[in-house]
């Protein structure tokens, strides 16, 4: 099985791709309405589809899917049938089920702490901190409270904790 992307639910895409797009360095693949009823034939979405998946009726949404320049996958949702509402920042944080964090493999992690501190996004620590045996990670929030995480490894390797 192959890792293929991962949605994120914002409250406004706008503001959500200063981060992804300006910040994080990450270009767009796509960003229409859905369901995309004016497509047609090509429409990858319809309305009774989405339907089902949002389980209310004439749902909507934004979507825009990003991509990193090697390959990773995000995409942003910003219903507004049914209206989107924000997660208290309490069920966000570990301790409750669900995913809470995105984790990305980068280089310069002490330049990545300093990027994202400068762009005014809090971040978990004041600190880049140990990660395995040889690594270094540290965890930000974005607008909405969505916990992403950076790792480093000397080699780009899976962490060393790994049995």
């Amino acid at each position: 099985m192959k890792f293929h992307h991962v949605a994120v639910f914002v409250s406004d895409t706008d503001r959500a791709l200063v981060l992804w797009r300006d910040v994080l360095g990450f270009s767009v693949v796509a960003d229409r309405t859905i369901p995309d009823t004016d497509a047609g034939d090509q429409s990858r979405m319809s309305q009774n589809l989405l339907d089902d998946i949002f389980k209310v009726q004439n749902a909507t949404s934004r979507m825009v899917l990003l991509q990193s320049e090697e390959g990773a996958l995000i995409e942003l949702q910003q219903p507004s049938v049914p209206e989107i509402r924000r997660t208290p920042p309490e069920s966000l944080q570990y301790g409750h089920t669900g995913i809470h964090e995105v984790a990305f493999l980068v280089d310069d992690i002490d330049g990545w702490f300093e990027k994202i501190r400068n762009a005014g996004y809090e971040t978990q620590t004041d600190y880049v901190w140990k990660w395995g045996v040889t690594g270094k990670s540290f965890l930000f929030y974005d607008d909405d409270g969505n916990m992403i995480q950076f790792n480093w490894q000397p080699d780009n390797s899976v962490p060393a904790w790994r049995s």
